[in-house]
Order: structure tokens, then C-alpha cells, then sequence
């Protein structure tokens, strides 16, 4: 590779790049920028014919130049075996550019597994050098784009598309026309409004779809109703007498199975501070409840309340 100043007149723009729009607007900031500071970062060429210069990477760049009005650019020019090799460089190069938009880099995958005779996607990723997955969004967000979206319209985000993938095409043109129409952000509908839609049934997705309802009445719908437990005085008394049984069982367990040595006096002023508590907290509540009914509580229950729990 040599790194070399030459004439912008000599240098022509290859048909390998993928991107075709240029935003005249930010050309002209390059533009400024480089008459302000210089080239940062030379263009890629390749010897062409006739002393000329086909682009490797860096288009952008150059025509900066020409919206600037400079003569000459600094770039380097690498040799080429054979015209193959150069394209699949510059398709290579050119697909490592963040400024490409998902659709514009799927164009070019498709470019370079032609090319070089690649019998799958996970070939191509492996020759740019990227994930598999990414090269998978990006051919099927070009080639959905391709053939069911409008030309002249600006395209919806990558992320809304990606999100689509596993519906049929039909149905993914009206996901994403809904979400264009409600100008959805790109999280919420990947992250919020597309897993419920998943969830729900036919008749709600035909809604949502509709605009006839929204994903917040689907939300509210799956609430859950809170559960009415309808319960007789026998089924309440019954779960009290196994609670009391339960409680004789531990008591007697205490009773048969502690050495008397190892109850301190403190550790019996809990134990008699516990056996208050569980009848003034728990029974006490009860009792009044059934006393306001018309009830006649037990007596023995009454003096152990009236003791203040003290047995």
C-alpha cells in the first residue's frame, strides 16, 4: 500500500458502494470540517486505467472534497490481483461503516455471498467478520424493505422490522404501519407491545391491529379477577380446631421432650409470654367479632381474656 496525494478529477466513485443517497446537508459539515482541520483519514483506492482511481472506501470523503472545492486528496492505493478481490475489499470495507443503514448493509451481504460463491449466511459473517445474527437482520431487513415497503417513504426503524421477523409478511406490513400510524419508539415495541401481541388470541390481535384497542386494555384485561373464597362457619371452625391441634401437639412435644433444666427463668417468662400473646392477638379479634353477631362466648375463654392473656 502507498499513501499518496492525488487529484479528486482522477478519482471516480466504484459501483460496489452501497450506499446511493448522500445527505447534501451533512456533506457540507464534512466539508467544513476538512477545510477546517484537514483529512483525518484518507481514502482507500485502487488503480483503474489511464492514470484514474477507482474508490475502495471513504465516497464520502471525497465528495466532501468536491463540495469544498479541494483540488487534491490524500489516499492510500492498495493492489489488486483481479477485479473479484477488489470488490469483495471494498464490500468488506464499506460494511464495517456505521453510517450504513441495516437495509444498506444487507444489500451488500447479499453482494458478497454471490460473489464469492457463499452457499449461506453464516459464510458471509464469517468472511466480514461479524456476528451471524447481525448478518441475518440485515439481509431480511433489505429484502422485507425490498418487497413490501414503499420506495418513496422513509423506511421505519431497524429495530421495529427486526422485531417482526417471526410473523408472516402480511401480518408484519400491518405491525409496522401501526406502529408508523401510533409513532411508537422503537424499545416500546420491541420490548412491550410485540410480546403481548404474541400472547394474546385472534380476536385481540385484530383489535390491537385496528387501533381498536390498545396494549394497555389488553394489559388490564389479563389482570386477574381477585379470588372470592366463600367460606361457611363450619369450614372456619374446622381450620381453627386443626390450628389448636396443632398447637396441643407442640405443646406437648415441649412438655415431654425439654429438660426442665434447660428452661432458665427467662426462657419460661417467654414461653408464658408467647402462650398470652397467641391467645390475646388471635382469639380476642375472633371472640369480639362473634360477641358483636349475638354469640355467647365460653367462659373460660372470657376469664383468660379478661386476665389480659395472663394463664
Amino acid at each position: 500500500m502507498e499513501l499518496k496525494e492525488i487529484p479528486i478529477s482522477k478519482v471516480y466513485a466504484n459501483w460496489f458502494q452501497p450506499r446511493k443517497n448522500f445527505d447534501k446537508d451533512k456533506l457540507k459539515e464534512l466539508a467544513e470540517s476538512i477545510l477546517s482541520n484537514g483529512l483525518i483519514n484518507p481514502i482507500t483506492v485502487k488503480e483503474w486505467r489511464d492514470g484514474k482511481y477507482l474508490i475502495v472506501s471513504g465516497e464520502r470523503r471525497w465528495r466532501a472534497h468536491k463540495v469544498a472545492n479541494i483540488k487534491n486528496i490524500q489516499a492510500v492505493i492498495k493492489e489488486y490481483k483481479d477485479d473479484g478481490q477488489f470488490m469483495i475489499d471494498s464490500l468488506i470495507e464499506n460494511i464495517h461503516r456505521e453510517d450504513l443503514s441495516p437495509t444498506e448493509k444487507g444489500k451488500f451481504c447479499l453482494k458478497i455471498k454471490k460473489q464469492m460463491g457463499l452457499k449461506n449466511n453464516e459464510q458471509v459473517a464469517n468472511a466480514i467478520k461479524v456476528p451471524h445474527q447481525f448478518v441475518n437482520n440485515w439481509i431480511d431487513d433489505f429484502e422485507f424493505s425490498k418487497r413490501y415497503l414503499d420506495k418513496n417513504k422513509e423506511k421505519p426503524a431497524h429495530a421495529i422490522i427486526r422485531a417482526t421477523r417471526s410473523f408472516p409478511d402480511e401480518e408484519r406490513k400491518k405491525l409496522i404501519a401501526l406502529a408508523e400510524k401510533k409513532k411508537m419508539r422503537s424499545d416500546d415495541f420491541e420490548e412491550d407491545f410485540v410480546p403481548v401481541y404474541k400472547k394474546s388470541d385472534e380476536p385481540t390481535k385484530k383489535a390491537l391491529l385496528s387501533g381498536k384497542t390498545t396494549i394497555e386494555d389488553v394489559k388490564r384485561a389479563s389482570i386477574p379477577e381477585p379470588i372470592k373464597l366463600e367460606r361457611t362457619a363450619n369450614n372456619i371452625g374446622d381450620d381453627i380446631l386443626t390450628d389448636m391441634s396443632e398447637l396441643d401437639y407442640h405443646i406437648n412435644e415441649l412438655m415431654n421432650d425439654v429438660n426442665p433444666n434447660d428452661l432458665t427463668k427467662s426462657k419460661m417468662q417467654r414461653l408464658m409470654t408467647t402462650s398470652g400473646l397467641v391467645v390475646k392477638k388471635h382469639i380476642v379479634r375472633l371472640v369480639n367479632f362473634l360477641k358483636s353477631k349475638g354469640a355467647k362466648p365460653d367462659p373460660i375463654i372470657m376469664a383468660l381474656i379478661k386476665a389480659n392473656g395472663k394463664i
